[in-house]
């Protein structure tokens, strides 16, 4: 709560945030060691089903899925959507050929951009291939554990988004706001503002717009959203921070006797 927090109020707040909840993981007692292999496989898992989100929304907008007429059935409709991410990421986790067919594809898109932008580099099939490799290796035999939550998370966060729009008075296709969702977390890690701030609102309500959604219900929607994405967990973290100083002081991570002596 305390490094999700972090992330959302300092510009470049990912790593910061990562750096936080290492230090809080060190001065608790967990191993160093263990704490970074962790927080680097949670980053890649993470970020991992964010990318596979447009994947999801092709496919549905093949059978053009408006939003379902209630929150019943939105909640059905999360579950299939939950067991289609959950079956990419098995895929992707347990066999080389579709990881390396996504990485052959983010090649082919990447590489005339950089070539214009003069930059070398660039994702690579057996690049995705180590990184996949990485997290697997620092969440052994837990990765399913790992990818359920890190879906659960994404899903959870989109379904406000759905929900506010619901309650708005939308109903847009399926497909549109699950772009335009997957578009609005990666202008979130955008790191000039913290958290995106600015940059979210602004480009989630154009995606919005251009699928159709009036304006003002884009906005209101949007902004209702980020109610819940945004502000609410910053106050969890304050009071998370101060449960943790109640706990365990000031102890600094860097010295053997503080670590040690943690219960």
């Amino acid at each position: 709560l305390v490094s999700n927090a972090v992330s959302k109020t300092v510009p470049g707040g990912a790593p910061v945030g990562a750096a936080t909840g290492w230090r809080m993981l060190s001065v608790s007692g967990v191993d160093r060691g263990s704490a970074g292999a962790a927080l680097t496989a949670t980053a890649i898992i993470s970020n991992g089903v964010l990318f596979m989100l447009p994947m999801v929304a092709l496919l549905l907008s093949i059978v053009s899925a408006p939003v379902p007429n209630g929150l019943d059935r939105v909640a059905w409709g999360g579950a299939v959507l939950f067991v289609v991410l959950f079956a990419v990421g098995v895929a992707l986790v347990r066999f080389h050929r579709p990881i390396r067919l996504l990485g052959r594809t983010l090649e082919r898109i990447s590489a005339p951009i950089l070539h214009r932008l003069h930059h070398t580099g660039g994702p690579t099939a057996d690049g995705l291939v180590r990184q996949r490799d990485l997290m697997v290796e620092g969440l052994g035999s837990r990765w399913k554990r790992a990818l359920a939550a890190a879906v659960a998370n994404w899903l959870l966060d989109y379904f406000a988004l759905v929900a506010a729009l619901m309650a708005v008075g939308v109903r847009p296709r399926f497909s549109v706001v699950l772009l335009a969702y997957g578009a609005a977390a990666v202008l979130g890690m955008i790191p000039l503002t913290p958290g995106g701030l600015g940059f979210v609102e602004a480009g989630l309500t154009a995606m919005l717009v251009l699928s159709g959604v009036p304006s003002d219900e884009a906005l209101l929607a949007t902004l209702a959203y980020r109610v819940v994405s945004y502000w609410l967990p910053l106050p969890a973290g304050i009071v998370a921070h101060l449960l943790f100083r109640h706990r365990y002081g000031r102890t600094e991570p860097d010295t053997p006797q503080n670590v040690g002596s943690t219960p």
